[in-house]
């Protein structure tokens, strides 16, 4: 009855979160898998996204450290990318808070928040080997509406985490 408790609790905190990934372009991973993923740009033509990278790099590299992948993540800023990466690119396509008037009042997707954009997997030469779209949204509290427990940080935090997961799954082959 306990853990029947708190997996209740768990969904209620964490609300409805929805993750979809379409793919657009899958070249096999190198015949030698890369030891570092470098994190290249985001929205590299599009200043006001420099302030939301810092923490996209940390949250990367916190999640490759717990689950592994890469023997090293580096933040593309600080150099070139080493023998034997990969580089990480993405840009977001729409970054929407939402509505959380609707969310309380409607629910059922009404006034979600969403965060989607464009994911690359570049070699050093600058060759795309991955590409996807992925999305990240927030449907509210409870899965019918409710209270927002996450904010658009979350949201970017798990659109980060998903970005890591899919290029160390494709980077395993």
């Amino acid at each position: 009855m306990h853990s029947l408790a708190v997996v209740a609790a768990a969904l209620v905190l964490a609300g409805c979160t929805f993750n979809t990934m379409t793919p657009r372009t899958v070249i096999g991973p190198p015949p030698t898998p890369a030891r570092t993923l470098v994190i290249g740009t985001l929205n590299e033509d599009e200043p006001q996204w420099q302030s939301r990278r810092t923490q996209y790099v940390r949250d990367i590299t916190e999640w490759v450290r717990r689950n592994g992948g890469f023997a090293e993540v580096v933040d593309g800023a600080a150099g070139p990318a080493p023998e034997g990466s990969v580089i990480l690119v993405t840009r977001i396509t729409n970054y929407d808070k939402g509505n959380a008037v609707l969310r309380v009042l409607v629910g059922m997707g009404a006034g979600q928040a969403e965060i989607r954009g464009e994911v690359e997997i570049r070699d050093r030469a600058g060759a795309v080997l991955l590409s996807f779209e992925s999305k990240e949204s927030y449907l509210g509290g409870s899965g019918i509406g409710g209270a927002g427990f996450l904010d658009m940080d979350d949201l970017m935090r798990r659109f980060a985490e998903s970005a890591a997961e899919a290029t160390v799954k494709w980077s395993r082959g």
